[in-house]
């Protein structure tokens, strides 16, 4: 049913291809575990669970997935999305060629595609520039790798993550929720304000897990700029939106995407006012 077209690229366990779909007649994404991955469960289980969940999103702003085959290798089929990813189309360079609405846009569409993922009942635990695509204005959530079922009602502890995105809760392996996704959304829309600068330094420190090696964290202690001190293009009313969906405790976050994206829409709207 598929004829492989181009490879995209891939990770460390897996290859993403584009390949034609005679079933759907037309172009879809594949992301095929590689050779040496396939006898080890846990990576087998990873693929087939994002695989699982992928099939159950259907929502503008979330890829959508066609189903998982075992044979012969273990392939999610799902949307082919056109466009660049927000790391490339944002924060290559050239921050001249979006402004201040722009952003605030994405930001939105993000935290509508995660209040989605949130009401399926699960986290997404890796919101970053690299898992959104970019299309003429769109924007489109995707890699759901890590993601895991939750609800309120269940304690969920998870270190997976990407350093630089990760809330405090999840580097130290302490109870996640949806302000956790809440912090990553939130260090995205920094990240673009501040027109490529992150939130949080990184220090090193004895790793606890290797004898003899360091592993690098970010210092939360350490309070971040305004984005407007170092973006003079962004209104100040937008610093509080910014720095409330980065703050360490997840108790003076935004509860939930909903949240942050009405906060958002006030300030927005404060600012068009000034």
């Amino acid at each position: 049913d598929l004829v492989v077209d181009e490879h995209l690229g891939g990770s460390r366990k897996v290859d993403l291809y584009l390949c034609y779909s005679r079933s759907l007649e037309g172009l879809v994404a594949c992301k095929v575990l590689r050779p040496e991955y396939r006898i080890d469960f846990s990576s087998l289980q990873a693929v087939m669970e994002e695989g699982e969940i992928l099939e159950k999103m259907r929502h503008p702003h979330v890829v959508e997935g066609y189903g998982f085959v075992l044979e012969p290798h273990p392939t999610i089929t799902m949307e082919h999305l056109p466009g660049l990813t927000i790391r490339s189309a944002f924060l290559s360079g050239n921050y001249d060629v979006f402004d201040v609405d722009d952003i605030v846009d994405v930001a939105l569409q993000t935290a509508e595609a995660l209040s989605y993922v949130h009401r399926q009942g699960y986290l997404h635990l890796d919101v970053k520039p690299s898992n959104l695509m970019y299309d003429d204005g769109h924007v489109t959530l995707y890699d759901f790798s890590i993601a895991e079922p939750y609800s309120p009602d269940k304690s969920l502890y998870d270190n997976a993550g990407t350093r630089d995105y990760m809330a405090p809760e999840q580097t130290h392996r302490r109870r996640v929720g949806y302000a956790t996704d809440v912090f990553g959304l939130g260090v995205v829309f920094y990240e673009l304000l501040a027109a490529g600068k992150l939130p949080y330094p990184v220090f090193e420190e004895p790793d606890p897990d290797e004898e003899g090696e360091t592993r690098k964290l970010l210092d939360y202690s350490h309070p971040p700029a305004p984005p407007s001190s170092l973006n003079p293009s962004v209104p100040k009313a937008l610093d509080e939106v910014a720095l409330a969906a980065i703050a360490p405790e997840p108790e003076l976050r935004p509860a939930t995407p909903d949240e942050f994206r009405l906060a958002l829409l006030r300030a927005a709207d404060r600012r068009d006012a000034a």
